[in-house]
């Protein structure tokens, strides 16, 4: 198994162009390595773009919808876009990156947004697409399916569903290799991880009504094999695996781990799901198991049930959805939770957008005997207006329990950052004054039982989309908050650049950090420098390299990303 462990690692330094950095070497011999293979790569970043194609042809499409950090745009037809694409604005005749494909259906696409960029429901896209591809620009069946605006917590992981009046076979998917390394002028602290993620969708096995999706990723870290060989889940995640049939176009089951869009706040559930639907109305059961809380494997121990019903509203541009689920939670054989969910989702007035969700137990131990009782455990609202063009107003009250996150790269001040800003409630006004010029402000406080005092945040920023001479968006920030065991600021810039029309992207940031903790009376303070070098080869292959240095009075942290991504 050591001996397996050793040819992944050269399997990945090999495709991630980064050699093995020596434990023994010095440290400042490892900085200059570090910035010699960064020059290298941007280099051969820049001569790979050089000779890129620039042939295509663009469709235009239009914003359809704006959740959270998601926006939808919608085309007469995706033919020839795919995930990892880039969508463009129009600005004085010339496109400008905005949007990044997550996942697309037959006639929508589900983005991110490139910088902080103000969208707007109605706004003009462009898509650019290779000449072979072949373009049908025919009008298609209007989409009935809202599965992916029902719920802000699965718009980044669930696949839009596929039209089921068609059983044409189509599997696609994506293949990451990364590595992530972490070394300071503390040598102890220096770590090295690699990380091999597949996602794929097999729509219609063999023309069939059997469809399977799954996600999974496997990370371990140097000379540490033995964390893997003494439990595998520690290093094996298992997202989604599962299989679907559709019996008809109205009634599916779903057998393996699965995350529903239809109750998304239940989280996976390991086990068998039934949904059938008449018209606007669907109803589903649910029975399985929940992953395990520590390492989010097969926990049998940890049986559910339940059932769900809802109703689909669409009128002109605006839909409504609601959801409401009924679950039983065990542990060991013993009631361990009873709750009822609802959520709500509504863009039938114009201009308007709102999301509410809320979770009431029924079921409590209260010295050690189980009683009968409803209590609200959980509260989400939030209202989005669009007032003109150019001014939007949010605003949104959270009391959902906090996310657990099973992997993620945050560095220390972000995760700060992402608590303090977690609940309570929230406001932000974003306007436009000028064409390229969009501000922001954010706002938010909650107090939780227990808190010496209240919990604060405040975020500003200021984004230019077009930087003359050097035609870049540049943005400017300053995070307060004051957090009931700091006081903190956080400011920063950033530069972004598409040097070759959506083959290579390149990012500039720099961040000054200061905290000062109330109960011990020290500070800190850091300075954050990062940057970000992409190169997409084709529709298929792309390869980021990220380095990230963090600079204390005394110690110095640096961080390099490398990921290797391949479609099928």
């Amino acid at each position: 198994m050591p001996n397996i462990a050793k040819y992944q690692v050269m399997f990945m330094i090999a495709l991630a162009v980064w050699p093995a950095i020596q434990q023994e070497e010095m440290m400042i011999k490892r900085k200059r390595n570090t910035l010699f293979w960064i020059l290298s790569a941007a280099m051969l970043l820049t001569n790979l773009a050089a000779n890129a194609q620039k042939n295509h042809i663009e469709i235009a499409g239009e914003v359809s919808y704006i959740t959270g950090k998601n926006v939808y745009v919608k085309f007469l037809n995706t033919s020839g876009i795919e995930n990892g694409d880039t969508l463009y604005t129009v600005q004085n005749n010339t496109l400008t990156a905005a949007l990044i494909v997550n996942h697309q259906s037959s006639i929508s696409c589900l983005c991110s947004p490139v910088n902080d960029i103000t969208f707007e429901v109605g706004q003009q896209i462009r898509a650019k697409v290779a000449p072979s591809k072949q373009i049908i620009l025919t009008p298609t069946q209007e989409q009935t399916s809202i599965d992916e605006d029902i719920n802000e917590q699965v718009l980044k992981t669930t696949t839009p569903e596929p039209a089921k009046s068609e059983l044409k076979s189509n599997v696609s998917g994506r293949l990451s290799l990364s590595s992530y390394s972490n070394f300071s002028s503390l040598n102890n602290d220096d770590y090295y991880r690699f990380r091999y993620t597949l996602n794929m969708q097999a729509q219609n096995i063999a023309n069939s009504k059997l469809s399977a999706e799954t996600y999974i990723s496997f990370s371990h870290k140097l000379n540490e094999w033995d964390v893997v060989q003494e439990n595998l889940n520690k290093a094996l995640k298992i997202y989604s695996l599962a299989l679907q049939y559709d019996f008809n176009e109205t009634t599916s089951l779903w057998a393996g781990r699965k995350i529903n869009p239809r109750i998304a706040n239940v989280g996976a559930v390991d086990g068998l799901q039934f949904q059938k639907s008449w018209n606007d109305i669907y109803v589903g059961a649910v029975v399985g198991a929940r992953p395990d809380y520590a390492d989010y494997g097969f926990n049998p121990d940890l049986l559910e049930y339940g059932a769900y019903i809802g109703h689909n509203t669409k009128a002109g541009s605006g839909f409504a959805q609601s959801s409401l689920a009924f679950f039983e939670q065990l542990n060991n054989g013993n009631t361990d939770r009873r709750f009822v969910y609802f959520q709500h989702s509504n863009s039938l007035l114009k201009n308007v957008s709102i999301f509410s969700s809320f979770e009431l137990d029924l079921f409590k131990l209260e010295n050690g005997e189980p009683q009968n009782t409803v209590s609200l455990t959980g509260l989400y609202l939030s209202l989005r207006y669009r007032v003109s063009r150019e001014l939007s107003l949010f605003g949104s009250y959270d009391n959902r329990k906090n996310v657990i996150y099973y992997e993620t790269f945050r560095n220390y001040t972000d995760e700060i950052l992402q608590q303090a800003s977690r609940q309570g409630f929230r406001g932000r006004i974003t306007y436009r004054p000028l064409k390229y010029l969009n501000l922001g402000v954010d706002a938010g406080t909650r107090f939780r039982e227990g808190d010496s005092r209240h919990t604060n945040t405040f975020r500003a920023y200021s984004t230019y989309t077009r930087v003359p001479w050097i035609e870049s968006s540049l943005t400017l920030s300053a995070n307060l908050m004051q957090t009931n065991y700091l006081d903190g600021q956080v400011y920063g810039a950033r530069l972004t650049k598409d040097l070759l029309h959506g083959k290579l992207f390149t990012m500039l940031n720099y961040r000054m950090v200061h905290f000062k903790y109330l109960n011990t009376n020290t500070q800190l303070n850091q300075h954050i420098s990062e940057i970000d070098l992409s190169y997409r080869f084709n529709k298929k292959l792309y390869i980021a390299v990220n380095y990230e240095a963090t600079f204390q009075e005394k110690n110095t942290y640096n961080r390099v990303y490398l990921n290797l991504r391949r479609k099928f």
